[in-house]
Formats: structure tokens, sequence, C-alpha cells
């Protein structure tokens, strides 16, 4: 019985291996698939309500594409604009960069520390060489996003008639379970779309209050990188910070980052009341899943990583052999009453 235990962790294993390679291999077809779905996933109930009040499945999948569509140009505007004035203007933060390193350099030498013997700051080409880099990475994102909506739209149009096909090959049963499962990832979805949005306007004010460059830039950052859970804010304050060390120096950085602070432990103690137990991991394996989706497809695959998490914790707890991966995955059960032991001692002292 152990020989077999083990041969099946090992075929586990082995099948998760060769899973993980070929997700490596078709991450470029995958991503776009992947943010398509879950656009679906969010809208899937607006089109549906449409239908169910009579509207025509091609009107209301229409409906639904073009709110989405709406909402990309929402995001995808101002976020290319924000970029263009960022790139334009790299070259003075480079200035300034040098300015405050001649300055910095200056005075460590009346120390005998030279801090050109270690780096060359004189022409910090890593800030130009950023902005090109976060230049195409939008522009790829922007024709990317083109492809996403024509998947959203056949699977906006598919969803219209779902139910029906379910009906035809699932028992009730099943089908009760998948619209469980739809539902808890939709509403995780929707919920931290509206927390990384408020997290995003929250930012956008702090830094156009502050004075930092290119506000709409951090806002929109903020509210993209709030998808990643625990770290993405940590990440979403690094380059505005920096922008403020550059631009504003050291002390107006110190206040931008209490101000990232205070709005995440703000959004902290809200996000938790808001979601409630929506998205059911533990805080380990939300973790573990953002570096290992991350690394398999990329920055997407960071974003998106608590929802791919779920949807396997859905599938596991489904098989009987595989539930208890399921249950490890959820978070770590509440204690609820006393200890026995205390129990046991108050029986003790009622029957003295």
């Amino acid at each position: 019985m152990a020989v077999n235990k083990g041969g099946r962790i090992v075929l586990i294993v082995a099948s998760l291996i060769v899973i993980g390679a070929g997700i490596k291999l078709a991450a470029p077809l995958l991503v776009p698939v992947l943010v398509a779905a879950f656009i679906a996933i969010v809208t899937a109930p607006l089109v549906m309500w449409l239908c169910d009040r009579g509207v025509p499945r091609l009107v209301a999948a229409l409906s639904g594409l073009l709110l989405d569509v709406a909402a990309g140009a929402g995001l995808g505007f101002p976020l290319a604009a924000a970029v263009a004035t960022f790139t334009a203007r790299v070259p003075e933060y480079a200035s300034m960069l040098s300015g405050q390193m001649e300055q910095l350099e200056l005075w460590l030498a009346g120390y005998d520390i030279h801090l050109e013997s270690v780096y060359d700051f004189s022409e910090p080409t890593w800030m130009l060489n950023l902005a090109t880099t976060t230049a195409q990475s939008a522009a790829s994102f922007v024709s990317q996003m083109v492809l996403v909506l024509l998947i959203v739209a056949f699977m906006l149009f598919e969803s219209t008639g779902l139910r029906e096909k379910l009906a035809r090959v699932a028992t009730p049963g099943q089908i009760e379970e998948l619209s469980d499962a739809a539902h808890e990832v939709n509403t995780y979805l929707v919920a931290k779309t509206v927390m990384s949005l408020l997290t995003g306007v929250l930012v956008f004010v702090w830094c156009w209050w502050r004075g930092v460059d290119v506000p709409v830039l951090w806002g929109l950052l903020a509210y993209l990188l709030n998808y990643i859970p625990t770290v993405g804010q940590i990440i979403a304050a690094v380059p505005a910070i920096t922008l403020a060390l550059i631009q504003l120096g050291p002390g107006q950085a110190l206040v931008v980052a209490a101000g990232f602070g205070g709005i995440n432990l703000a959004i902290g103690a809200i996000e938790p009341r808001v979601m409630g137990q929506a998205l059911g991991l533990s805080a380990l394996v939300v973790l573990v899943s953002m570096v290992v989706w991350g690394w398999l497809l990329g920055p997407v695959g960071a974003l998106v990583s608590a929802p791919l998490t779920m949807v396997i914790k859905h599938s596991l707890a489904y098989s009987d052999d595989l539930r208890w991966l399921a249950e490890l995955l959820g978070p770590s059960p509440k204690p609820s009453g006393k200890p026995k032991k205390n129990a046991d001692s108050a029986d003790e002292l009622s029957r003295a």
C-alpha cells in the first residue's frame, strides 16, 4: 500500500513537471487566452442578465464587449499618454540624478570614499534603457489587447448558450458546483477590481499632491499591480518613490513613501472586509503561486496568479484522491471553542 501511494505521488510530481514545461512553452498563446477568459468571467453575468430579459444573444454579447472596450480605452489611453510623458522627461531625470550623484561623490570624497571606482554615475543610461523597455512593453500590451478583445467577444457570445450546453452533458449537482466555482472567481475579480481602482485613485491623488511627476502613471501602475496579492503594491511603490528621490530629494521621497505605506495599510484593512473569504487560499500559497505563475507566464501570470490558483483548488476539490491537496491550499481554519485540556480541568473542578 505504501509503495502504491509513493508511486502515485511520484506520478503527480512528474505530471506537474510536464504540465509546467508545456505551459512555459505555450505562454505566448496562453496569456491572451487567460486574460480574455477572466475578462469574460467578469462580464458574462451582465450578458446573461440581458439574455434573461429577452435581449437577443448577439446584442447582449456586443453590449458586454462594448463595456469591456470602454473600460480598456479608459485604462489604455491614459496609460499610453503617461508612458509617453515619462519617456520624454527621462533625460531631465538623468540630468537631475547626475547632479545629485556629483554632490554625493564630493561629500564622500572628503571621507576618502570614491564612488566613480564602482560605477560611472555621470551618464545613468539605465534610466534611458528603462524608459525604452517601458515604452516597448506598453506598445506590446496595446497590440495584445486587440487580440484579447476579439477572444472576449467570442467567449461572451458562447456564454449565452452555456447553460443549455451544460444541461445536456452534466448533472444538476455538477452544474451547481461549476456555478459556485465561477461565482467565487467572479466575486474575487469584481471585488479586487473595485479595491484596485480605489488604490489607484488614492495613489494618483497622493503623488499629485506631493508634486511627483506623471501621477497618472503611478496611479495606473498601482491599479494594475494591486491584482498581485501581498507584494503588488510594494512593487508599484518603488518607481514612484525613486522618481520622488531624484526629483524632490530624500525628504520628500520619505513623505511619498509614508503615503504609500498609509494607503497600503488602509486598503489592507478594508480589503478583507469587502472580499471576505472569496480568495480561499493561504497567504503562503498566494505568494508561491505568484512566483510560479510569474515564471511560467511572465508579468501577466503574476497578475492572474490568484484566480488561476483558485480554479486549480476547485478542480482538486472535485477529486477524491486529490481533495487533501485542495485543503492544504486553503486558508488555515480559525480555532473554535476551548482546548480540550481546559474543558477537562473545568469538569474536574465541578466534580470537586
